[in-house]
């Protein structure tokens, strides 16, 4: 991914200042490793996806819901496909508007987005529960491909 700025950001949320949306310190960022730039906000229940999709950046907003009732239980990632023993995983849903009126959608992701760091194993959580084989250009080309999928059913693409 390029290397982006607050303001390239902010300007993909329109009427949305550096503190609601809670943005990380983008000079510590290695963007060499990112599919995407993905960041909760510091509140914890909305979470925020810049993408660059062809030469154009495309962003999201979502809530995020984390499951915090019941016993831990096995879940995989939507996007990268890490496989959790416990809470690794949270609802990030997002407002479409449907045929007959609104609708959420949502996807169980990696809590913190940083499906990135983990197809490359550059994160220092446990290990994936079930580990794969396949070569990281093709997890790569499977996250973006998800993540554009995701935006596809949001309309963020058009």
């Amino acid at each position: 991914m390029r290397p982006l700025i607050a303001q390239d950001i902010k300007s993909l949320y329109r009427a949305a200042t550096h503190s609601e949306l809670g943005l990380p310190d983008l000079s510590s960022v290695d963007w060499g490793v990112l599919d995407y730039l993905g960041w909760v906000h510091p509140s914890g229940h909305t979470a925020y996806v810049v993408m660059e999709v062809g030469m154009e950046l495309k962003a999201i907003r979502l809530r995020r819901a984390l499951a915090t009732e019941g016993p831990p239980r096995t879940q995989m990632c939507s996007w990268c496909h890490h496989v959790y023993r416990g809470r690794g995983t949270a609802l990030f849903t997002t407002t479409v508007l449907g045929s007959d009126g609104r609708r959420n959608i949502g996807n169980y992701l990696c809590r913190n987005l940083d499906c990135s760091l983990r197809i490359r194993n550059l994160t220092s959580d446990p290990p994936t529960y079930l580990p794969e084989s396949l070569h990281v250009r093709n997890k790569i080309y499977r996250l973006q491909a998800a993540v554009l999928t995701f935006m596809a059913r949001a309309n963020v693409l058009n």
